[in-house]
């Protein structure tokens, strides 16, 4: 087997692997089906080359579906990190692009040589200032209270995604029956 088989063999497995995170399955058992596919492909490779033991696959995706049930018990932490920065990134570029237009705004009413402070929709409690030099055009100066924004909302998206109270379904399924 060659290098770049190897590569591709590797490819299929990490793709496996994140669509077994994404399911839920706990570390041990991805690793157990992991080296099970990885030996399996390693096979087929021999036996009809790397390219047909990956159609042989199909999807890693439907795979990893196949292969398991979701675990209702399990919070989902993988799915609530990348939906916490996604979030983040949204509210990064938005304060960015509303610093921006609120800069814009104050250089077209023309004031110069002072600082403009305002509150902009929809960042409620955010205080945004800019300042105009004459011939220079525009500075944003800053944004005041956007924490709750870039803390926050990542903070809350990441919780109601991960689901951690899903542990509690489990303590109490492993707790013993009162007599």
């Amino acid at each position: 087997m060659n290098v770049i088989d190897r590569v591709r063999i590797e490819a299929a497995i990490l793709r496996y692997d994140f669509w077994l995170e994404m399911r839920g399955v706990r570390g041990s058992r991805r690793r157990d089906l992991r080296r099970e596919l990885r030996t399996n492909l390693t096979e087929a490779t021999a036996d009809v080359g790397a390219t047909r033991a990956l159609f042989g696959i199909g999807s890693p995706k439907e795979l990893a579906f196949a292969a398991t049930e979701v675990d209702p018990s399990r919070p989902r932490w993988s799915q609530a990190a990348i939906w916490a920065s996604a979030v983040f990134a949204i509210v990064v570029f938005g304060c960015l692009f509303t610093a921006i237009a609120f800069t814009a705004g104050v250089e077209a009413s023309g004031v110069t040589g002072s600082t403009v402070r305002g509150s902009v929709f929809p960042w409620f409690g955010v205080d945004y200032a800019a300042r105009v030099e004459p011939g220079r055009g525009g500075l944003a100066v800053g944004a005041g209270g956007i924490g709750t924004y870039f803390f926050g909302l990542p903070l809350l998206t990441f919780l109601l995604v991960a689901q951690p109270w899903r542990l509690l379904r489990r303590s109490r399924q492993t707790l013993p029956a009162a007599e």
